[in-house]
């Protein structure tokens, strides 16, 4: 358990320390919605979605027996989903700074975290 919350505390702090020593203030993007800025209009519904996708994520650790990969995807992604749901507890929305070339579309750290992790934990998913 030790391990996942470090993880964890890890990813929220690459997401935030990243930020601040490599965004270009004129990038940022303030993102009230959710990935690629779906349901925009509707942040107090996405601030809750996000609460219960980490409840849910939390959920895992709990119930399933993971072996070590799918922790270690399970921690990453946990800790994306939880950077990104502080983000909206605190301020309302979520600040995306790494633009993507040839894509109009900007991310941050904590969005390729929730999608590493994943990726991690289907790879290596065990029935």
């Amino acid at each position: 358990m030790f391990r996942t919350v470090t993880i964890v505390a890890l990813c929220i702090n690459v997401e935030h320390i990243g930020r601040i020593l490599l965004s270009d203030p004129d990038s940022l993007v303030f993102n009230y919605g959710m990935a690629f800025s779906v349901l925009q209009d509707m942040p107090v519904l996405t601030t809750v979605l996000s609460g219960i996708a980490c409840l849910l994520i939390g959920a895992v650790f709990v119930f399933a027996k993971l072996n070590r990969a799918e922790r270690i995807g399970y921690s990453v992604m946990l800790g994306g989903a939880v950077s990104n749901f502080a983000e909206k507890l605190i301020l309302g929305y979520v600040i995306d700074w790494i633009p993507l070339p040839f894509v109009p579309l900007t991310i941050n750290i904590a969005d390729i975290e929730v999608s590493l992790g994943a990726l991690i934990a289907f790879l290596n998913f065990t029935v």
